[in-house]
């Protein structure tokens, strides 16, 4: 999916082939917003896997471009042989049944706490030595297009690193920004929320159509496997 691909059709919907109404650079700046807000409602919609290692201690922080954490997968060394699983725990647990900050460092991790609120923070346990490395999956964040204006042709036939299935929420978030910029019309305020609803309503639809084919467990009744 290019960036023309919605931006076009942003421009073609708000009736502004000629960029009269909105300046070029202002779509590219709408575009890096409706791409933020994307993969903040969404973080699965730009995930980065990647080998990162540890600072010294038990707190730790995503890479520069992560905006939060999905999971973190296992131990791996940098020349890529993977190590054990790592289990993710509740960091209350870890404070009530160990003395998990206390304890001698290492090289591999055990487990793993995670904070929504802390959203770049996470914990390891045992303590990382410095050498310790683990595989992880974290939303991360995308070139700024509109950085770029200069050469706007080019930044036109640039790829954005998202899946094509959300095209029709990035116009829709476009539109309601750019029908946002004239506050003293009330038509506009209103079009400008129907589109935002429109997002909102698509991503969780997808979600939810994503949960129904992804693999799982068969139903279980008293932890019994349901047949048929």
């Amino acid at each position: 999916m290019l960036v023309k691909d919605i931006v076009e059709r942003a421009v073609a919907l708000y009736n502004d082939e000629g960029y009269a109404r909105v300046t070029r650079t202002q779509y590219l700046q709408f575009l890096d917003d409706a791409i933020n807000q994307l993969i903040l409602s969404r973080p699965d919609a730009h995930v980065v896997t990647a080998t990162v290692v540890l600072v010294p201690g038990t707190r730790q922080t995503l890479p520069e471009d992560g905006l939060t954490l999905i999971d973190i997968t296992a131990n791996k060394t940098v020349a890529g042989v993977i190590g054990g699983p790592i289990f993710q725990v509740e960091r209350q647990n870890l404070d009530y049944f160990s003395s998990w900050q206390t304890v001698t460092p290492g090289s591999l991790i055990e487990e793993f706490a995670y904070d929504i609120r802390h959203p770049r923070t996470f914990w390891v346990s045992p303590p990382s030595d410095g050498t310790a490395s683990v595989e992880m999956d974290y939303s991360a964040k995308v070139p700024e297009y509109a950085k770029m204006a200069d050469d706007f042709a080019v930044v036109m036939e640039m790829e954005i690193p998202v899946s094509p299935v959300f095209k029709g929420p990035l116009v829709y978030y476009m539109l309601y920004l750019l029908y946002s910029t004239d506050s003293s019309s009330a038509n506009d305020r209103n079009v400008a929320a129907q589109y935002e609803r429109s997002f909102y309503t698509s991503i969780g639809a997808e979600y939810q159509a994503t949960l129904t084919v992804i693999p799982h467990n068969a139903p279980t009744q008293s932890g019994v496997p349901v047949n048929g």
